[in-house]
Formats: C-alpha cells, structure tokens, sequence
C-alpha cells in the first residue's frame, strides 16, 4: 500500500497549488493511474526476467533483475537510481507532511508557533524541524537487528495510522453531506455514497489484517494516534475559551 500512497500529499499544499479546483483533481487521478500503469509494467517485466518464485525470495528484486539482463554494472546503475528515487520520494513528503501541523496550528488545534514562516522563502520552519525530530526519533525506537525488519516497523506505523484517517475522512464526507447539505462542493465524488463506503470497509480491513498479522507493531502504531489525544483536547479547550 505505501507504493501508492503518494495520491493524497497534492492536498497537504493545496493552498499553494494555482487553480486547485482544476489541478488538485486532476492531479490525483492521472498520479495514481501513472503510477499503477508503472507499478504494474515493472512488476510484469520483474516476474518475466526472474520468475515469481525468485522474485519472493529476493529482497533486492529490481537489482537482481537488472543483473540478469545487463550484468553487475547494470544492477549498480538500477541500485543508485533506486536511492535517488528514494530521495526524490522522501523530498516530497518531507515538503507536503510539514503543512499538517503547520496548517492545523494556523487554525488553533497546535500551538500557534508552529504556524511561523521563513520572511523570505515562506516555508514553515518549526513545522519543518519538529517533523524531522519526529521522524528521527520513530526511526530510533524501531531501530531492529535486521534494516527490513526496521523499514516493515515504520512501514506498519504509517499504514495503519494513515489509514485510520483515511477512514475517518470519508465517514466525515458521509457525515456532511447529511449535516450541511446546502454547502457549496467544487469537488464531486464519483458513484457517491458507495465509492466512500466501499474505501471505508476496505481501510478498516486493512488496518484490521495489519493488526491480526503484526500486533505488536500495530499496538505501538496505535499508540501513536492516541498519544496526541490529550494535546488535541487540551488545545481544543483553549481555543473555545
């Protein structure tokens, strides 16, 4: 699932995309589509060269791939592209999941500090720090013998967290249609209300097969959300009084 999550990070900085109504739509459909032709064409073209079997006991698939078809420089090449992908990856994230709590701070919810921007590049500067003290200290305590088993810990604490909220989003889409019907929607959802619920089910499936198959990995990635209750209810208290 972490391979086609990028989807939803296009509305973490929709405030700073020109003609959101027109490109954040568009943005997420053709991302997601490009990326499962991709994900898909690599995969066949993998299990094509090495063979299902090989592909499931490998844990460098794409390498192993590319030195059976262009030799040991060609499996370098494909490594090194695969950690500039990965940077690439992580710049994304590291630019879109900061606007979280920088936006959530400018609407109350944080405290008010994290809502501060550099004068002059207009970036959310303790947002920016605070994500990475964060992502520093996840990466500590899930540290494991093996670097797999590390990246399986985070992978399961973000799947899960992600989405729980997911879940909780689209019950929230539900929820409003009902309440506020007269609200003005730029956005329209397609083969409303079943597209919502049919995500509904398939995310609480997943959260719940996450946590059947790693439960201690899910009872820490539970943790976690419920760890920022008490700031939630005691900013929430302070911005009603």
């Amino acid at each position: 699932m972490w391979a086609y999550d990028g989807w939803i990070e296009i509305t973490y900085v929709g405030s700073e995309v020109k003609d959101p109504e027109r490109n954040v739509p568009r943005s997420i459909v053709l991302s997601t589509l490009i990326g499962m032709a991709l994900y898909c064409l690599v995969t066949a073209s993998f299990a094509y060269v090495l063979s299902p079997a090989r592909m499931a006991a490998s844990s460098l698939v794409a390498s192993d791939a590319a030195q059976v078809t262009l030799g040991r420089a060609g499996a370098a090449l494909v490594a090194v592209a695969i950690l500039t992908a990965t940077l690439g990856s992580n710049n994304g994230i590291v630019l879109t999941a900061a606007r979280i709590p920088y936006a959530m701070a400018r609407d109350g919810v944080l405290p008010r500090w994290l809502a501060a921007v550099h004068p002059r590049f207009l970036t959310p500067v303790p947002s920016l720090v605070v994500q990475g003290i964060i992502a520093i200290a996840l990466t500590w305590i899930s540290t494991e013998p093996s670097w797999k088993d590390t990246y399986s810990r985070l992978f399961t604490y973000v799947v899960l967290s992600e989405f729980v909220f997911y879940a909780m989003s689209c019950g929230a889409v539900l929820r409003l249609r009902h309440k506020a019907a007269d609200l003005v929607r730029p956005y329209k959802t397609w083969g409303y209300p079943v597209t919502p619920i049919v995500f509904i089910l398939f995310s609480l499936w997943l959260v719940i097969n996450t946590a059947w198959e790693q439960p201690r990995d899910a009872v820490a990635g539970a943790a976690l959300i419920l760890a920022g209750l008490p700031i939630y209810f005691l900013r929430r208290g302070a911005v009603a009084r």
